[in-house]
């Protein structure tokens, strides 16, 4: 069987960091976030939780940051991946793709994608521009914890955007956990890409990625066998 070598061991790491500080700052965040659970878990458990969400919002903020630092030219070419121009066969992915998933695969059959489904690169869109405000906004509530002056108006709409992406990133996590681990039949496996040694089959590389799949083959660059 032939493999196709997706995902590097530099961006596998820098995924296992991420998702890491995710998961924390997911968790530590419903604890600030509803009420009924903060004081459920007391107060001592509430400190922890703000100093650990402190902690992994610098490393939700730092490691992607890094990764562009290190490997700038992996970041052009997943900027390129994201925002590429869309050709007949990625709208129609993007029409048939919530019957894919709520109807069944077997009812639809889905055109072929490049390297970054259409699908896929519309959502990281969208948690891309989150990503940035929950950031951007946290970085402004810490600031008003510490003590530096800031617009009561300021706080508040920061708060809110806070909050907004909070809930919002949690529903596009959601989503992402259910495709990328593969509970999903047609992305069963796909977990290996991020969390396993980054190759994908010949035969789901052309199901999944077809486009892409043939140009790798073609190349050979990263290709291996077992």
């Amino acid at each position: 069987m032939r493999y196709i070598q997706r995902q590097s061991s530099f961006a596998r790491g820098l995924h296992w960091i991420h998702t890491i500080a995710c998961m924390s700052l997911f968790v530590t965040g419903i604890m600030l976030f509803v009420p009924a659970v903060a004081s459920s878990v007391g107060v001592g458990a509430m400190q922890g939780a703000r100093t650990i969400h402190r902690v992994m919002a610098v490393i939700f903020i730092a490691a992607p940051l890094l990764g562009v630092a290190v490997n700038p030219k992996g970041f052009i070419h997943f900027m390129k991946c994201m925002f590429y121009k869309w050709d007949a066969n990625d709208w129609k992915f993007m029409g048939k793709f919530f019957p894919y998933l709520f109807l069944g695969p077997a009812k639809q059959h889905m055109p072929e994608q490049k390297e970054l489904k259409s699908g896929q690169a519309f959502s990281d869109w969208i948690i891309l521009a989150l990503a940035l405000l929950i950031s951007v906004s946290g970085v402004f509530l810490w600031l008003s914890a510490a003590g530096v002056e800031i617009s009561g108006v300021l706080a508040l709409w920061m708060l809110v955007a806070h909050d907004v992406a909070f809930v919002l990133l949690g529903l596009l996590m959601i989503i992402h956990i259910y495709l990328g681990a593969g509970v999903f039949q047609p992305y069963r496996g796909s977990v290996r890409l991020m969390f396993g040694d980054g190759r994908v089959p010949e035969s789901d590389a052309l199901y999944h990625w077809g486009t892409w799949a043939r140009e790798e083959f073609q190349k050979g660059d990263h290709i291996s066998a077992d």
